[in-house]
């Protein structure tokens, strides 16, 4: 939001001037607030705002973030229109640390694990934040080194720097995915043997290092993506140091399935979040939703959501999350689980969150296996449409490297393959709901 673009909606509201000096920058959460704005009297002002990113709306209210000299204006407009405001860094300060891990002492935790299991944990930088601290990935799998034709499944947690949960239960999930190996859990093991799993415990590690929703420039990452709605292409250029880590990621994997850990209310949010219209695999998007959210006390039992689950959009637009992104770009489908109605609650409750979620988390990453895709012999580039049933088209997407998967709902599907050279194949096949012995379901081709 440019100080014109401020100045005329506060004309607008209250015909009086912003005395703010500061220069307001698109994408810059320097100050947050919660309004208790029950009515959502400013909520569709502010909506229009670029500049002004609204999260966690509910039945009370929602939190608005932006540039410095937003608290300013909110305050001022606040009082005109009877809508009280709490700032949201003496909200998040006022729990101490409470012995939260340091990004060193995470660290040190993942290469331990590593050394004590490295045929089936393999730690990897996937780049530095501004402030130089790595962005690590944790692959899980036998033959940890090798790229296997295998379903890639993926987890990232700490995009916002002050919701802390998912980092926390990633780790426990790391640890107690590998202890499970090891003790002969045969779920674990099938999974294991059979995934190529990568678990981002922190995307913002400078965030959290500082508590705050921003990364070192104040940037929120979950609106710093390419938005399909307004962006050409998935260029990582001009964008954050984190986000292009990931974006060079995705790049260079082949996710059919992931999810990406908030906090600050509990649900499960599937795409769209950027527009309106349906999700091509909205069903499937919301059954993996209400599956993750029917064991989890607080998101089945939530006043607010049905079940515990949101639409993005229906909840509130997001432009440049990292949600949309992935399935439009990459044909990952992700999920947003928001863990805790505390951002940053106190240290002793994680082991009650975990064991809140672990079934979910895990159920969750066993679901990357109810899909089918295919392996050609040359690792050649083009395009397949799937189709569901007898004619309904759900789309074309493009493949490389000779190799394509996708996560579908049970049933029965045709797949017509052009490779970049013309030559046209069709395969039928069919997807089923996975048992406890999980065999990956590629089709091979000469």
């Amino acid at each position: 939001m440019k100080m014109t673009s401020v100045r005329l909606l506060f004309i607008f509201l209250t015909t009086s001037l912003l005395t703010s000096s500061t220069a307001l920058s698109r994408g810059i959460v320097e100050e947050g607030y919660y309004l208790f704005d029950k009515q959502r009297l400013l909520f569709d002002q502010i909506k229009k705002q670029e500049d002004l990113t609204i999260d966690h709306l509910g039945n009370a209210g929602y939190e608005v973030y932006g540039p410095k000299g937003v608290g300013e204006w909110l305050r001022s407009v606040s009082e005109i229109y009877d809508v009280k405001m709490m700032s949201l860094e003496e909200e998040t300060k006022a729990t101490p640390f409470n012995n939260y891990p340091s990004h060193e002492e995470i660290t040190q935790k993942l290469f331990d694990l590593q050394a004590q299991y490295p045929e089936i944990l393999h730690i990897t930088s996937l780049g530095k934040s501004k402030n130089g601290r790595d962005i690590w990935s944790a692959k899980i799998s036998s033959n940890v080194k090798v790229d296997e034709v295998e379903p890639e499944f993926k987890y990232i947690a700490n995009m916002h720097g002050d919701e802390i949960v998912g980092r926390e239960l990633m780790l426990l999930l790391i640890e107690d995915v590998l202890n499970q190996y090891e003790a002969g859990n045969r779920t674990i093991r099938s999974l294991v043997n059979n995934t190529e799993i990568y678990i981002i415990p922190s995307m913002n590690p400078d965030g959290a290092s500082s508590r705050r929703r921003g990364n070192a420039n104040y940037v929120d990452l979950n609106r710093n993506f390419p938005d399909f709605t307004r962006d050409r292409d998935s260029n990582p250029q001009n964008r954050e140091l984190e986000t292009q880590a990931i974006m060079a990621f995705q790049a260079q994997r082949k996710f059919a399935l992931s999810a990406n850990f908030h906090g600050g209310v509990e649900c499960v949010n599937y795409p769209w979040d950027t527009k309106k219209e349906h999700f091509p695999l909205v069903d499937l998007a919301r059954l993996l939703s209400v599956e993750y959210a029917q064991e989890v006390p607080g998101m089945v039992n939530s006043r607010q959501f049905d079940g515990g689950v949101t639409n993005g959009y229906d909840w509130y637009p997001v432009k440049g999350g990292m949600q949309d992104w992935s399935y439009y770009w990459f044909n990952d489908l992700q999920v947003t689980i928001e863990l805790s109605q505390t951002k940053w609650p106190n240290y002793q409750t994680i082991p009650q969150y975990y064991n809140w979620n672990r079934n979910s988390i895990l159920r969750y990453m066993t679901r990357v296996h109810q899909g089918v895709g295919f392996k050609l012999s040359s690792d050649i580039s083009g395009d397949v449409e799937i189709i569901q049933g007898q004619n309904l088209s759900l789309g074309h997407f493009s493949f490389s490297d000779g190799e394509f998967y996708k996560v579908l709902e049970p049933g029965q599907y045709k797949l017509i393959i052009t490779e970049a050279s013309g030559r046209e194949r069709l395969v039928e096949t069919s997807v089923t709901a996975q048992a406890a012995e999980f065999t990956p379901n590629y089709v091979y081709l000469n």
